[in-house]
């Protein structure tokens, strides 16, 4: 009888060690890099700023989408130096906007009109004291991604259910064993 009880007892020590949660630790990566980047490029908690990209001979150009503004970053091609003091007019569907340098290379419009998801082609006229360019790109503007459906109660863990059951079903067999035995 005694060796019966010490039998369940060990089975259901056992069982209840093999069902203890695991602890989460700092300092290790356990996703292949490849699938971070995937899952990172689409996930709706990751907001992607609008942006649109032009380069010429002469210079590069970088429009982001953010907060009503579009913000235009210009730099020269061939030494990557903010081009400063320039001229920046945008041509796009009905609008027809001049920018102003709000620091050195970079230049603000309102964005407005760029608020409704949609493809907008632009046309970047762009005039410095040395030189002049057109410069053609399309801003994309996604649709607003849904907020995610959060679940009105927690579900219990799977280990401890599963867990519940084996304890559950070894004191079954104890109680049967034990009966026997009387």
């Amino acid at each position: 009888m005694k060796r019966i009880l010490s039998l369940v007892a060990t089975i259901l020590s056992a069982s209840a060690l093999n069902t203890s949660p695991a602890w989460a630790h700092g300092g290790e990566e356990h996703s292949h890099p490849e699938e971070a980047a995937a899952v990172a490029a689409t996930s709706p908690q990751v907001p992607q700023t609008p942006r649109a990209s032009a380069q010429s001979e002469e210079f590069e150009l970088v429009a982001a989408l953010a907060e009503k503004t579009l913000a235009v970053y210009l730099d020269h091609y061939a030494s990557n130096a903010p081009v400063t003091d320039a001229r920046v007019e945008l041509e796009s569907s009905a609008v027809k906007l001049v920018a102003r340098q709000t620091e050195p290379g970079v230049y603000g419009l309102p964005g407005e009109a760029f608020a409704k998801p949609g493809k907008y082609p632009l046309v970047f006229s762009i005039e410095t004291t040395d030189s002049a360019d057109l410069l053609t790109a399309t801003l994309t503007v996604a649709q607003a991604a849904a907020e995610p459906v959060k679940p009105v109660a927690q579900a219990p863990d799977q280990r401890i259910i599963w867990g519940a059951a084996g304890a559950l079903l070894l004191a079954g067999i104890g109680v049967v064993l034990f009966r026997r035995r009387t």
